[in-house]
């Protein structure tokens, strides 16, 4: 299988390491990852399956208080879809140097971008699907580059990044780069509010991505409510799509929290266009369902999904019992 040089790779690397460290007295890395797993049920081909959505696997090393390095591989297969191919789903994930003196931290190789890292903590149920952004193919979540994140107060902290812009499973070496900023601000305990905007330059228009959100956390309910906006898509001046999406968490007990989220996703009609440019993809998600904590480590879920197609209205109907470990 594909998938085999890249876990041998990990192990080796982490070996490497841990032996360096025996040499040397330094502090030990240390393993971490998680798995996604799913029994599902869909109305739109009336079957069932058993499922491993997403496996991550990664190793942090520290080499100071102030650098380490962070690797990690990703095998996914997130989509609906009732049949599919395991062959070649494992990538480098997050290969590169990170560092943090005082006030400024940030990472430099193949990393994790700020596209979608706050939609995620407050959506809280990554196991069960993805945040807009990374839902609907905004930007990729991962990509080689160079991201600066600067924190001068507990309210506020900016980042800036610079990344090919095509992804962490494609190389590129035309110049053209994605650039992107945002701001977080959290002015009081529970309230976030943050801003980002991305950019990347093409041969007819530049394509850019404007986010907003704004979220509160408490120790019973979390709620967050996001506007996406894309403008020239694939760089086609004048296609642009975007909505919005809303989701609520909120905890019983200790051990048993309900959630739902719905987002509402649509293109323009560009000129010369009888209908939207994306009409076929266009549509509304709604999901609800029950979590149960087994563990400190282990979340389960049942929940409903509904995707409504803007094109025919059509809704189709999927039934999930999700598990997600972490370790």
């Amino acid at each position: 299988m594909k998938q085999i040089p890249l876990i041998i790779l990990m192990i080796s690397l982490s070996s490497c390491l841990t032996f360096a460290q025996g040499n040397t007295g330094k502090n030990p890395g240390s393993f971490y990852g998680d798995v996604f797993l799913n029994y599902n049920y869909s109305s739109v081909t009336s079957q069932s399956s058993f499922r491993l959505n997403r496996l991550h696997f990664g190793y942090k090393y520290q080499f100071s208080d102030n650098l380490y390095f962070n690797g990690m591989i990703e095998s996914a297969r997130e989509d609906y879809e009732a049949a599919g191919d395991y062959n070649g789903i494992t990538n480098l994930f997050e290969f590169c140097l990170g560092f943090k003196f005082s006030q400024i931290e940030g990472k430099f190789g193949l990393i994790g971008t700020e596209l979608n890292q706050q939609q995620e903590k407050l959506w809280k149920h990554r196991y069960i699907d993805k945040v807009y952004a990374d839902k609907y193919g905004f930007a990729p979540t991962n990509d080689f580059g160079l991201l600066l994140i600067y924190k001068p107060t507990d309210i506020i902290n900016l980042d800036l990044a610079i990344t090919n812009g095509e992804g962490h499973k494609t190389f590129q070496a035309d110049s053209t780069f994605r650039y992107a900023a945002g701001v977080t601000l959290k002015p009081r305990k529970g309230i976030i509010a943050r801003l980002y905007g991305d950019v990347v330059a093409g041969s007819e228009s530049a394509q850019s991505n404007l986010i907003g959100i704004l979220g509160f956390e408490s120790d019973l309910l979390t709620f967050g409510l996001e506007w996406n906006k894309q403008f020239n898509n694939s760089h086609f001046s004048g296609h642009h799509r975007g909505g919005f999406s809303s989701y609520l968490s909120y905890n019983f007990s200790e051990k048993y929290q309900a959630f739902g989220r719905y987002d509402y996703h649509s293109s323009n009609k560009p000129e010369n266009f009888f209908t939207n440019w994306n009409l076929a993809n266009d549509g509304q998600l709604a999901i609800a369902g029950i979590q149960y904590k087994l563990h400190s480590q282990i979340n389960l879920a049942l929940d409903y999904r509904a995707w409504i197609r803007e094109i025919d209205k059509e809704v189709q109907s999927y039934l999930f019992f999700d598990v997600e470990l972490s370790f």
